[in-house]
């Protein structure tokens, strides 16, 4: 009996073993490498996912005004991503997603993992992030974009992601939140399980909040049958109710 036990305990020692060095790369960071989709969020009616809450924050006082979008009827201002089309001024809608929509997004998502990098290529608008991860500073005096200046370190079993820089804009994806120039994020990615990672969202925003909050965490789930493909946002003729917007999400992956 006592060898048995003992056989059985050697195999399963040896499975876990086998999954915890499955679950990290060869210099010892947390190995978030493959085709992953954000499967967590809450889903409301119409196929709407819901990412960031309008009320119940710490907002500074006249916050909740600058975080909550109020809708004016223009289209290149109520869009809630970057979907809107040419208007008669000629403003193309289709603009690259910003931080945190990028990360907030239900398309797939490739992590890979270069030497003192971790590189994050979206599908949706098929856009990429070159994240160094050897824990280093931000550059000084940086220019504000649409993704801002991230840099990050690896904590134990998590990938820590600190963005700041990103132009004033839409926060969430799908949603009407809005952050200003002065919006700070850390992302937080932690394997869970062999086909599983949690993703969490910490948001300071000054001019917005009192005080930083968390989002999250979401549930990640890894696909190593998919491939990442190419989405687009097309133009569009203002005026026109015809949107060619050439995305997929994991409900499409899922049929």
């Amino acid at each position: 009996m006592r060898l048995s036990l003992l056989a059985l305990c050697a195999g399963t020692c040896m499975i876990a073993s086998g999954q915890s060095r499955a679950l990290r790369l060869a210099d010892g960071a947390p190995n978030l490498s493959g085709v992953w989709v954000n499967t967590g969020f809450k889903k409301l009616g119409g196929g709407i996912l819901e990412r960031f809450p309008s009320n119940g924050l710490p907002f500074q006082i006249g916050g909740a005004d600058l975080w909550n979008l109020k809708p004016n009827g223009d289209p290149h201002h109520d869009e809630p991503m970057f979907y809107a089309g040419v208007n008669k001024e000629g403003d193309f809608g289709c603009r690259p997603p910003g931080m945190p929509q990028a990360s907030l997004t239900a398309n797939a998502q490739q992590f890979l993992q270069p030497p003192g990098y971790l590189l994050i290529i979206y599908e949706g608008i098929h856009s990429a992030r070159m994240i160094p991860m050897d824990g280093r500073s931000h550059a000084p005096d940086v220019e504000p974009t649409f993704l801002g200046d991230s840099v990050g370190r690896y904590e134990g079993d998590t990938a820590v992601i600190d963005t700041i820089a990103v132009r004033a804009g839409m926060s969430d994806a799908g949603g009407h939140h809005t952050h200003s120039e002065s919006a700070h994020y850390v992302e937080r990615y932690r394997r869970t399980g062999p086909t599983t990672m949690s993703f969490e969202l910490t948001i300071d925003d000054p001019k917005v909040f009192t005080k930083p909050w968390a989002a999250g965490p979401w549930k990640f789930e890894l696909h190593p049958e998919w491939t990442i493909v190419e989405g687009n946002c097309e133009d569009v003729v203002f005026g026109s109710s015809k949107r060619d917007i050439r995305l997929l999400d994991y409900l499409h992956h899922a049929k």
